[in-house]
């Protein structure tokens, strides 16, 4: 059946939480193993679809036993206060992440409809009343209060055998019992929790903490100290809370440049043992578009029935020239498909299919496109990283040699730029801005690059380099032929 390009809206939003079809980003695995509480912390580079499936958990038909918790906004500047100076400087917030996990949970089983049948719902409501003025406080509300009260209706946490009477937030910096006192209270809180999700024939309750990194200008030591707590602090309430008849699942989502990024010691059991990491491939990317298609057309259509099948320059299907030109990520599919679009459309005949010059002319806004998500990657960790694309325009070849980007980065480095060219060149592969010539034992070469080669890792040594091709347009770099 033949499709008319003009029949497509588009290929959908480039971002995955404004997407109406929450499944296009899911794959099986990794559905699977937080279904089956194998995993509590998911991995992915922006725009690989961590949001979409933190919608599927939650948004459901039924899902009253699972809440998104987006810290888009969140107070980190309080949170930040919020810090047990008996623990170490690593795990110096676990404490305060353990009580802001008890309290989302507390609110999430007193909103299931049949909660109000365990007379223990009611002392955790009025717990959150008397605290919060609600028993669903927001949450950037949860470590606000200078002082959290009990009171013989609700929470009666004890130290050592003896009962608090309340738990102050504000510490003088001597103080050494506040993860102790706080620890016993998210205890309290989180053995009711599962009295009332046993009495009411819960199995499951899940948090999804998502969006951990807007608004992230540089990652500092306190962030990442606060990142690690979140993972410590989830990774033991689940492992704690657990029971054959009921899962306790806090989830964290994170980009995966920030987990590279921090250091713990229980961070290599973690990532090998309760980690996700969403990777595509170009096949699995197609499939992707091609479920959009049959969910905007209602009908079955396929790649091949809206590109003509003329090769790109250099032999390239149109769809591996568009692949080649991403990071492997159905956002950068989406961006570039939809300018294909815009491209497509302008031709004054009737537009059926995809033909080349659309997709060379789709490259310049793409390009910049790539360079913006990079730009939310990298700053961060590299706030001067421009200095360095400008030294590749300056170079003006897609391949180039070390000597060549020491001489024009050394020419451009300011003062506050602390990067050497050699780290620089580190960086810029670890984002993927560019990869390394790898020599084989053969005679022959191949380029690694982070996102198609992660176990390949980064060569000191490397001698030539290649700048990702999504990128040519931007750097105005020429392209090489070898």
């Amino acid at each position: 059946m033949t499709v008319h390009l003009r029949e497509i809206g588009s290929f959908g939003d480039v971002a995955a939480e404004d997407d109406a079809v929450l499944d296009y980003f899911l794959s099986t695995n990794v559905v699977g193993k937080i279904s089956d509480h194998s995993a509590m912390l998911v991995l992915g580079r922006k725009g690989t679809g961590k949001t979409a499936i933190v919608r599927y958990f939650t948004e459901s038909e039924d899902n009253s036993t699972a809440r998104s918790l987006n810290l888009r906004g969140y107070p980190w500047n309080v949170h930040s206060t919020r810090i047990d100076r008996g623990a170490s400087e690593i795990e110096a917030y676990v404490s305060s992440w353990r009580y802001l996990i008890a309290v989302q949970l507390c609110s999430l089983i007193l909103a299931h409809p049949n909660s109000s049948r365990s007379y223990k719902s009611e002392n955790l409501h009025n717990f959150l009343v008397d605290n919060y003025g609600d028993p669903q406080p927001e949450l950037a509300k949860v470590l606000r209060p200078q002082k959290i009260r009990f009171s013989k209706v609700s929470i009666t946490p004890s130290v050592m055998g003896n009962q608090l009477g309340g738990f102050e937030f504000e510490r003088k910096s001597g103080d050494y019992d506040f993860g102790l006192e706080l620890n016993a209270l998210s205890s309290a809180l989180m053995d009711a929790v599962c009295e009332v999700a046993h009495a009411i024939g819960v199995d499951s309750l899940g948090l999804h903490f998502d969006e951990l990194d807007q608004g992230l200008s540089r990652l500092d030591d306190k962030r990442k100290h606060m990142l690690i707590g979140l993972v410590i602090a989830a990774r033991d309430l689940k492992r704690q809370y657990t029971t054959d008849v009921l899962a306790i699942d806090p989830i964290v989502y994170l980009r995966t440049d920030i987990w590279d990024e921090i250091q713990f010691s229980d961070k290599n059991k973690i990532s090998e043992t309760l980690a996700i990491r969403l990777n595509w491939d170009g096949e699995e990317l197609k499939q992707l578009v091609e479920t959009r298609l049959r969910v905007k057309l209602g009908k079955t259509t396929n790649w091949d029935e809206i590109a003509t099948t003329d090769l790109m320059r250099g032999s390239q299907t149109k769809w591996n020239h568009i692949v080649s030109r991403t990071f492997l990520r159905p956002r950068d599919v989406i961006k570039f498909l939809n300018q294909l679009l815009v491209e497509a459309r302008q031709r004054d005949d009737d537009t059926v299919a995809f033909e080349n010059p659309d997709i060379i002319a789709a490259r310049d806004t793409y390009s910049s496109y790539l360079k913006s998500e990079l730009d939310d990657e990298v700053r961060p960790h590299w706030p001067e990283w421009e200095e360095a694309l400008q030294a590749i325009t300056a170079i003006g070849s897609q391949n180039f040699e070390k000597a060549e980007f020491e001489r024009e980065f050394n020419a451009r480095r300011s003062k506050s730029n602390l990067l050497s060219s050699q780290e620089a060149l580190a960086q810029l592969y670890r984002f993927s801005v560019l990869g390394y010539e790898r020599r084989s034992g053969y005679g022959g070469s191949s380029w690694a690059f982070a996102y198609t080669d992660p176990a390949a890792g980064w060569d000191s040594v490397a001698t030539r380099f290649k700048v990702h091709p999504g990128l040519k347009e931007y750097t105005k770099v020429r392209e090489s032929r070898t």
